[in-house]
């Protein structure tokens, strides 16, 4: 049997992270690098570990932009990403790593972007790879582009964005159209204030 790490353990239960944090601001932030490449990646891994096909309404204008744009911990507090604007007059946006809960493999070693298929790529760490570009509103509110990176196998997978009126973000995938998972994902300092702080610092 697989033995769960924490990342895995906060992807299972969402509010245990922010639980966590509350009473142990330092837990599972593991200096020792004891955490695997897959196991680190759990956050992403559910909605990108398959090919997600979505329709594709025609693209709008943008009035909740600037709702999107900042930095958002993941489901399970595994990482966080910072969303910019991007693309023709910044009406779209980009999203990219900015810090990982624990950044370096069971060797010390910092994780880096390894399975890119683009060679010069992979010494990259992971800390500053991007994650999705050019993603536009859509009318029906969501927010799609050229599709999401995952650093765990080097693809991109097609996945839609969507900003939640108690100020939170879906992150979905669907396989077919019909087969859907969403993650939500929270900005940081709504899940572990001290831990926004030490990503700050380092």
């Amino acid at each position: 049997m697989k033995k769960l790490s924490v990342f895995t353990v906060f992807s299972l239960i969402p509010e245990i992270g922010k639980i966590l944090c509350e009473n142990s601001t330092t837990f599972g932030r593991n200096t020792k690098g004891d955490v695997s490449m897959h196991q680190h990646l759990q956050w992403l891994g559910p909605l990108l570990g398959m090919s997600l096909i979505l329709s594709t309404p025609a693209l709008a204008k943008s009035p909740d932009h600037e709702k999107l744009i900042g930095t958002w911990a993941t489901q399970g507090y595994g990482a966080q990403v910072l969303i910019t604007p991007c693309g023709n007059a910044g009406e779209q946006l980009c999203g990219q790593i900015t810090w990982l809960w624990t950044d370096r493999d069971a060797e010390g070693q910092l994780l880096t972007d390894d399975q890119n298929p683009t060679a010069h790529l992979r010494d990259r760490p992971l800390i500053g790879t991007p994650i999705f570009r050019n993603f536009a509103r859509l009318r029906d509110g969501r927010w799609q582009g050229d599709g999401m990176y995952n650093p765990e196998d080097g693809n991109f997978y097609a996945a839609s964005l969507k900003p939640r009126a108690d100020g939170t973000l879906d992150v979905t995938g669907c396989v077919l159209g019909i087969f859907c998972q969403t993650q939500i994902w929270r900005r940081p300092h709504s899940v572990c204030p001290a831990t926004t702080a030490q990503a700050t610092r380092d």
